[in-house]
């Protein structure tokens, strides 16, 4: 008598469960998060019909649909009157124009400068570079540092927070 009981117990509880609406879930891998190609110390160059305009090394480079991460690295820009701009740091972010640099930046401009800083924006085609955190530029002699930098290279305009400045004075 107790089997029997078992027995309907199971065919009701089998009915049940088939005319219960399951969800079945999928997993499904997003290709946001994946990069189209890596490089592993590359040297990459963005040549137009006249020059050679950007040269990009690094260690580890991921090239995604819309930016591009570089890990070591550094980036070449050459100018229009042939000035040269410098600019490298441990993690790169590139979208277009725009980079953003972070760990161990270093930049250096054509007229001389040298900023060496922990976070960096720059953008290639205006020359102007930016940060909120603490710098050192130098530039022949002098050198200076301060925070949240501004600097526009085409027009060789600086300006800065908390700015401490050391100078070396010629007597003639």
């Amino acid at each position: 008598m107790g089997i029997n009981k078992f027995m309907i117990f199971l065919i009701i509880s089998t009915i049940i469960f088939l005319f219960i609406e399951k969800n079945q879930f999928i997993e499904k891998f997003s290709d946001l998060n994946k990069p189209k190609v890596s490089f592993y110390d590359s040297t990459m160059y963005e040549i137009t019909d006249q020059k050679v305009e950007q040269l990009v090394k690094s260690k580890q480079a991921n090239l995604y649909d819309n930016r591009e991460e570089l890990y070591e690295g550094t980036i070449i820009t050459k100018g229009d009157n042939n000035d040269i701009n410098i600019v490298n740091g441990d993690n790169i972010i590139k979208i277009g124009d725009k980079i953003y640099l972070k760990g161990s930046v270093n930049l250096q401009l054509a007229d001389g400068t040298n900023i060496k800083t922990e976070e960096l924006y720059y953008n290639t085609r205006t020359k102007i570079v930016n940060n909120n955190v603490d710098f050192i530029a130098i530039r022949d002699n002098d050198s200076f540092n301060g925070n949240s930098l501004y600097l526009d290279s085409v027009m060789e305009k600086i300006q800065a927070e908390k700015i401490k400045f050391r100078m070396k004075v010629v007597n003639e």
